[in-house]
């Protein structure tokens, strides 16, 4: 086994190549991970360490653990350049690289402490298939349990897909072209899991598909989501009995049906939507919660508004909301008092406060216990940044 500064060096590389799907990790770090040198799929293990660093839902927004788990999630699992997550943690691009090496540091003691296998995992087809579903199943339930409330958006996990396939694809002559994604549109599956059933589906298709096009797009029905892929010419009546996509479908409540016309296949991959997030915004202001409605629209954010400081714990037993912003200047109620005793009742101790005025008293805001600050006039974008960065929801 590596030394430990050779096994940080290993991992930054891995991390740095986690969605190449050409890379190949240290041997020694496949280890750590459990897995077989050489498999191709050697990054989901990884990702699941990242996972595994995800504070409890309890923990306070502005916390240091949530930024170094949201660091690596933007950085390497979404993708997205220093600055970009700097960007969306609202700090300098130096002070990021710093977090970056902690946050690295920080998955390195994860698998470092972990006991190492005596040995390596065998590969399913090595291992009873009975065997091999039950390990299956325990690590979707692990990676459930990692995020239960996690959600995925449906277009940016697509667009991702398709880039993370498009070399595999080009071999097999298989064209993979993305259609309407309407913006908002998110399911309640964890971003990886609903890579994982997309990777699975495009990849058991391909196979039968020696040469033609799949389109895909997303729609919402109600309370579930459907995602239409098109295949030409018609390639398959139905889906493969495939074990992994079977689990995967049964772990996150989802079905897929498979029509096959003339000339085309068409299949839905059908999953519950997210429900919305609900954001109750505390303004005397009628003008400024049209635009906040307006600025929220095609999102999953959903603007509630009270414009009577007075009532605010009434309306916030009532509605329940996942996030409060607050003017403190109200003509009925002091917006200084108001946030110090939101946070002093059960309702509001974990609950995102974003602090909105044109007084310019950040520092006092935070140390009141906002879990963030916008000066007025609010434009959209930063807006929805802050409420991003508040509610740890990826853009």
């Amino acid at each position: 086994m590596a030394g430990y500064e050779t096994f940080l060096d290993e991992l930054q590389s891995a991390l740095n190549h986690l969605n190449d799907p050409a890379f190949q990790p240290a041997p020694s770090l496949c280890q750590r991970l459990g897995i077989s040198a050489g498999l191709p799929d050697w990054a989901e293990p990884l990702r699941q360490a990242i996972h595994c660093l995800q504070p409890p839902p309890t923990a306070p927004a502005q916390s240091r653990s949530h930024r170094l788990y949201q660091l690596l999630l933007q950085r390497y699992i979404h993708n997205e350049t220093q600055d970009r997550t700097a960007e969306q943690l609202h700090i300098t691009p130096r002070h990021l690289r710093r977090e970056q090496n902690d946050a690295v540091q920080a998955l390195a003691r994860l698998l470092w402490e972990q006991p190492s296998p005596s040995t390596v995992a065998p590969s399913p087809a090595e291992t009873p298939q009975s065997e091999w579903s039950a390990q299956l199943r325990q690590e979707l339930t692990a990676l459930q349990k990692g995020a239960p409330s996690g959600t995925a958006d449906v277009g940016e996990t697509i667009q991702r897909v398709v880039e993370l396939l498009a070399p595999v694809q080009q071999k097999a002559g298989v064209v993979l072209r993305v259609g309407l994604l309407p913006p908002g549109l998110a399911v309640a599956v964890q971003s990886t899991g609903l890579r994982q059933l997309l990777v699975r589906i495009l990849t058991e298709w391909s196979r039968h598909l020696s040469v033609g096009e799949i389109d895909i797009s997303a729609e919402r029905e109600g309370e579930q989501v459907r995602i239409h892929l098109t295949g030409s010419p018609a390639a398959m009546e139905q889906m493969p009995d495939d074990p992994l996509l079977q689990e995967l479908l049964s772990q996150f409540g989802g079905s897929v049906q498979v029509e096959q016309k003339e000339t085309t296949t068409h299949l839905t991959l059908s999953l519950a939507a997210a429900p919305p997030i609900r954001v109750l915004v505390v303004d005397d202001n009628e003008d400024l919660l049209h635009f906040y409605r307006r600025y929220v629209a095609n999102t999953r954010y959903q603007i509630l508004s009270l414009t009577d400081g007075d009532l605010l714990f009434e309306t916030l037993e009532e509605v329940r909301p996942d996030a409060v912003v607050l003017d403190v200047m109200l003509p009925t109620a002091d917006g200084w008092e108001l946030l110090t005793h939101l946070r002093q009742h059960p309702l509001g101790r974990t609950l995102p406060i974003l602090v909105c005025s044109v007084i310019q008293e950040e520092e006092l805001a935070r140390a009141l216990g906002a879990s963030g600050y916008i000066r007025k006039p609010v434009g959209r974008s930063r807006l929805l940044r802050a409420l991003d960065a508040a509610l740890g929801v990826t853009p």
